[in-house]
């Protein structure tokens, strides 16, 4: 069930919302924060059921917007900028009307209908999985029990698959790319490299140079690809954007037993809002994805303490089970091109190492493992070899 506020500076909960000169939205001129009662106002606007005392409980994460567990049996996400929840707030209703469960259950959203900004999602209501972890850390768990002789987990090929019927729902009208595609990639991959050689000091720095030849031949291989297809797809798919839980229903008595749940339609948030909002290839998800196996590689060797090459040994089984299954689950299998996949991959790697270097440098060596294991040195530069930080417990 969907529901709407009206008004300027609508009051919830006995508090005002508003929107500033940057399009922050704010809660009595500040952020909102759980227990201040509109997250629950919130829901109880989608939600038939909700007691007028239900609980509060915040999320724990970094995260662009606000996501509150209400009663524990439902998260709100409170945007924080306007419009921010527009493409997710589609995508959801779209994956349900096609009866998906990828995704979390979709309990409804709240449309702020404003004088002078339009209309747009405030928030989205959906179920809360108790238990759930991002895969930044059950798969980082999973690799480093493979290298203490562990066997090799199945979900990259169940990733696969969801991946595909989500594919298969969102690309239902798929529309061809355009004339210019092959070029547009092609300009915004070589733009990312650009960036991150530019960017990039230290031994990442000279590893990265060595293997700029390598990486630029995958990024121009983007230039002789077929236009093919384009519609909305995830945007921004990483293991981090999949939540493990503990399974229900029959497979809940299995030992283990998980369901694997994808989040986060709100496109990539390194585009403007405007990029975001622009039809793609399907295969940049799967590459985006492909490379975060490589980087959970990373941090699992980072978790163990060594460089341990059985670490990729692993992500090339696994990237290899994923696809597979993906191609094998995918019912529209003219929505994927695998040409495709070397120019993203490429770029998905400098932009992740690009900005490590802008924003968050402890992240660096898991992009520079990959890079480093994915492209051959041109040994043009004296380089290092890779090895993974010292692990805090706190740290990915």
């Amino acid at each position: 069930m969907n529901s709407e506020l009206e008004g300027e500076r609508p009051g919830i909960a006995g508090r005002v919302l508003s929107v500033d000169i940057d399009g922050r939205v704010l809660v009595d001129g500040g952020a909102p924060a759980a227990g201040d009662g509109v997250a629950r106002a919130l829901a109880g606007m989608v939600v038939d059921d909700l007691a007028v005392d239900a609980g509060e409980e915040a999320i724990a994460v970094d995260q662009t917007n606000t996501s509150v567990i209400v009663d524990g049996r439902l998260v709100v996400k409170l945007v924080g900028r306007w419009a921010a929840a527009d493409r997710a707030g589609r995508l959801l209703e779209r994956l349900v009307e096609a009866g998906s469960d990828d995704v979390a259950r979709l309990h409804g959203r709240v449309e702020w209908r404003h004088p002078r900004l339009g209309t747009s999602t405030l928030a989205i209501v959906t179920e809360y999985l108790p238990g759930a972890e991002d895969g930044w850390t059950w798969a980082v768990d999973d690799v480093v029990a493979v290298l203490g002789g562990g066997a090799d987990p199945d979900w990259p090929a169940l990733l696969g698959t969801r991946v595909a019927h989500i594919h298969d729902a969102l690309g239902a009208g798929a529309q061809p790319a355009g004339t210019d595609a092959a070029g547009r990639r092609l300009a915004r991959a070589a733009g990312a490299l650009r960036r991150a050689i530019t960017a990039a000091e230290g031994p990442s720095g000279a590893r990265l140079r060595n293997r700029r030849g390598s990486l630029e031949r995958d990024i121009r291989s983007l230039g002789e690809t077929r236009p093919g297809l384009e519609f909305p797809i995830h945007g921004d798919l990483h293991v981090g954007q999949v939540l493990a839980s503990p399974a229900g229903g029959e497979a809940a008595g299995r030992a283990g037993a998980r369901r694997y749940t994808i989040i986060d339609f709100d496109g990539d948030p390194g585009l403007a809002a405007a990029e975001r909002e622009r039809p793609d290839a399907a295969a940049r998800d799967i590459a985006h994805l492909l490379v975060s196996l490589d980087l959970v590689a990373a941090v699992a060797q980072k978790r163990a303490g060594r460089v341990d090459i059985r670490a990729f040994g692993w992500a090339d089984r696994a990237r290899a089970d994923l696809l597979d299954a993906y191609r094998a689950a995918l019912g529209r299998p003219e929505l994927f091109d695998p040409a495709l996949l070397p120019g993203f991959g490429a770029e998905q790697l400098v932009a992740e190492l690009h900005y490590a270097d802008r924003f968050l440098p402890v992240w660096r060596y898991a992009p520079d493992a990959a890079i480093t294991y994915r492209h051959p040195s041109s040994n043009d530069h004296p380089e290092e070899p890779w090895t993974p930080p010292p692990f805090a417990p706190t740290s990915s």
